[in-house]
């Protein structure tokens, strides 16, 4: 009688798997032959596992129904992915609007996923088994690391084109790098305070959270430093004010002022400025100060999802190119809420700071309403969605870094529901038979994960199609001139390639001699995206390599409307009117140069301009 009752009340524990699985795949993976090696397969298998588990959230509907708190979170969610489909609608380029800048791949439908995984996190994540996310932490946290420390020391298998510090991880960059672990080191080294996890696995614990921040420093990365300070300073101070509430607002009162003195310290004032200022902060100004104004001139839909880069060169300032060079230019604001108002629109960005306003007043009732060791489980991934969010105000949103966040968010949700509810109430909306075969959960998952499936396998070729062009041969084997001419073709054709992957192929054809057909590649390419400066360049380029000075001058002019402060394009402007004998036009190109160029990247293109367009 026993054996059929419990066969009645088994936990379903399928989609907490998907979503701790997901978490490991996204964070983990990577793939060499690809072009984009780190963000494209994160992708995909944020595809896949968002749309596998929208058969789940239709299972269990209602939960959603039945409870108000995921009614205001799906409300609010829809809120944010309606502003953002809206704004995908409206952006000039499409391709990036879905799929998200070249190497990014912020898009519309990696912010769906995102959105999907949230709500199935604050679902299927419960106080009974938020311990699950603790020990899936652990293991990540211990390979991750593991690759970190291989990398630190020389001893990575693979060798990476990678002219930053060593320890990439497997998200691509040392910041990102630094980011990730000091998200999994906060969630970690707050185990180590709580009594229901056993001894040596806290001791574990604890070794492993010092071996992350050694990690952190050997990386170079200060973000991933504040952000573990944060994390652990939250969370030591949630620790504090449950054990003395008087201590704990002292603490938390000397942690405000650090913390202020910190910020001021970056930004290059005070007396913490030798130990926290750094030349990249400086740098995120320019990248903050143009997402600004990118949204005062486009306040409804911004200018276009993930389209930060399209319009950078036109919003900086000039202190960026004359300090960081005329070529250099960013695809991110470097901040998560600017980079939303200014690609999405005052909608998108003011439903993204609503959706974090709900999780943290979500995390705030459920340590009220907590206790025990649960209240410091919450405290846990409080801490770490803190540590998320410190470093995305200063950063980019990777995509192995923002499923941390998005879970973490949801699980906050998931944990403040539990709260108001007994351990056998909160288990009974997930009791099934252990025959049970859901089809409509089964139907959804399969029709909507055959959708990505067919996205992720024409994605997954165009990328493949691109990373085998990139082949060696000798100019003067007519065969291989061939072949190397068709592979070009093959990744320009592949439906649904990067555009930016298509320009330079189109400009390798020109480069390997194939000069008439590489040229109309990116002249369609250039149509498709205007506002592109690479296939601008590279026709105002071949323009004057065929002697046709008029079409180049009119690439250029329009070069200067989106890149007002390219000194290079200037100086080869005003050789293109000397060549013509328009020494008017000439002279006025020197004198634009010399007006705003100066310091050590300016002065040798302006000595050169003088020298060449001053007669």
């Amino acid at each position: 009688m026993e054996k059929v009752k419990q066969s009645f009340k088994s936990i379903d524990l399928n989609p907490v798997r998907w979503i701790l699985g997901g978490l490991s795949a996204i964070t983990l993976f990577f793939q060499t032959n690809l072009n984009d090696p780190f963000n494209s397969p994160k992708l995909w298998i944020l595809l896949l596992i968002a749309t596998w588990l929208l058969g789940y959230i239709f299972k269990y509907r209602r939960i959603i129904i039945e409870n108000k708190q995921t009614i205001k979170l799906l409300c609010i969610v829809l809120a944010f992915v309606t502003s953002a489909f809206v704004s995908t609608l409206v952006t000039d380029l499409k391709y990036v609007a879905f799929f998200g800048e070249t190497q990014r791949r912020n898009g519309f439908l990696t912010y769906l996923s995102l959105s999907i995984i949230l709500i199935s996190s604050a679902l299927f994540i419960r106080t009974f088994n938020i311990k699950q996310l603790f020990y899936i932490t652990y293991l990540i946290a211990t390979i991750f690391g593991t690759y970190a420390f291989m990398q630190s020391i020389g001893k990575d298998f693979v060798e990476w084109n990678n002219p930053y510090n060593s320890i990439v991880g497997t998200v691509g960059n040392p910041n990102f790098s630094a980011a990730v672990m000091a998200v999994m080191g906060v969630l970690i080294l707050s185990s180590t305070f709580i009594s229901s996890f056993s001894m040596h696995f806290r001791i574990f614990g604890g070794i492993l959270a010092l071996a992350l921040l050694g990690l952190i420093y050997k990386s170079d990365a200060l973000q991933g430093l504040l952000s573990y300070a944060i994390g652990i300073s939250l969370f030591l101070l949630l620790l504090a004010y449950k054990k003395n509430k008087k201590l704990g607002i002292v603490l938390a009162s000397s942690g405000v002022m650090v913390f202020l003195c910190g910020v001021l310290g970056m930004l290059q004032i005070g007396p913490l400025e030798r130990f926290l200022y750094k030349p990249s902060v400086s740098v995120r100004g320019y990248y903050w100060r143009a997402g600004l104004e990118m949204f005062k001139d486009n306040p409804i839909f911004g200018v276009g999802m993930d389209r930060y880069g399209a319009y950078f060169k036109q919003y900086r300032e000039v202190g960026y190119p004359l300090n960081y060079g005329f070529e250099i230019t960013s695809t991110n604001a470097h901040n998560t809420f600017i980079q939303f108002f200014a690609t999405g629109g005052v909608f998108l960005g003011t439903t993204y700071l609503v959706l974090n306003s709900y999780i943290a007043w979500r995390a705030i009732i459920g340590l009220k309403n907590q206790s025990g060791s649960n209240r410091l489980l919450l405290a846990g991934v409080f801490s770490a969605w803190v540590a998320f969010h410190a470093q995305s105000l200063v950063s980019i949103d990777n995509i192995g870094i923002s499923i941390w966040g998005w879970i973490l968010g949801g699980s906050i949700i998931g944990i403040s529901i539990s709260s108001a509810h007994s351990e056998i109430d909160d288990k009974k909306p997930f009791f099934i038979k252990h025959s049970d075969i859901n089809l409509g959960q089964l139907s959804i998952s399969s029709l909507a994960s055959t959708i990505a499936i067919v996205l992720v396998v024409l994605l997954y070729r165009a990328e493949s199609n691109t990373y085998n062009s990139k082949v060696n041969f000798d100019v003067n084997d007519q065969i291989l001139l061939t072949q190397y001419k068709e592979l070009q073709m093959k990744a320009i054709n592949s439906k649904l390639n990067d555009p930016n992957y298509k320009i330079n192929c189109a400009i390798s054809l020109v480069q390997a001699g194939f000069t008439t057909e590489g040229f109309e590649q990116v002249k369609k390419l250039h149509a498709q995206d205007p506002r592109n400066l690479d296939a601008m360049n590279s026709l105002a380029l071949i323009s004057e390599q065929l002697n046709n000075i008029p079409e180049a001058i009119s690439y250029r002019l329009k070069m200067v409307d989106l890149d007002p402060w390219n000194v290079v394009n200037y100086l080869q402007l005003g050789r293109n009117y000397k060549i013509q004998g328009d020494l008017e036009n000439s002279k006025a190109m020197l004198d634009k140069i010399i007006s705003f160029v100066s310091g050590p990247n300016g002065a040798p293109i302006a000595e050169a301009a003088k020298a060449e367009l001053a007669n």
